[in-house]
C-alpha cells in the first residue's frame, strides 16, 4: 500500500539545495555562486528544471538557494566566455 505524500515534488530538491547552501554559507566568497556551481556540476538536467520550476513557483527557500537562479546552466545554454569554475570551492 503506498502512502499519499503532503509534500511538494519538489520537497527533496529543496531540501538538498538548501543543504549546499548551508555548507556553503560558512565558506569565503559568494556562496550562491558556489551553490549554483555544484549544482551546475552535479545535478541532472531535470533536478535543476525541477529547481528553477520551484523557485519560479515561490516555494520557500533559503534565500541563497533563491539567489542561485540567475547562475544555474541548462545543457542547451551556451557557456562561451563563462569563466571556469573551481571543481572544489565553485569559485571563479
Amino acid at each position: 500500500m503506498s502512502e499519499i505524500s503532503e509534500h511538494s515534488p519538489h520537497d527533496k530538491l529543496i531540501r538538498m539545495a538548501n543543504q549546499i547552501a548551508a555548507f556553503f554559507r560558512s565558506q569565503p566568497g559568494q556562496p550562491e555562486i558556489a551553490v549554483a556551481g555544484h549544482i551546475n556540476d552535479f545535478w541532472t538536467y531535470r533536478m535543476r528544471m525541477d529547481l528553477l520550476a520551484a523557485l519560479r513557483a515561490g516555494e520557500p527557500v533559503d534565500p541563497i538557494v533563491q539567489a542561485t537562479a540567475p547562475h544555474i546552466r541548462l545543457p542547451h545554454e551556451t557557456t562561451e566566455g563563462v569563466k571556469p569554475v573551481d571543481p572544489l570551492s565553485h569559485q571563479e
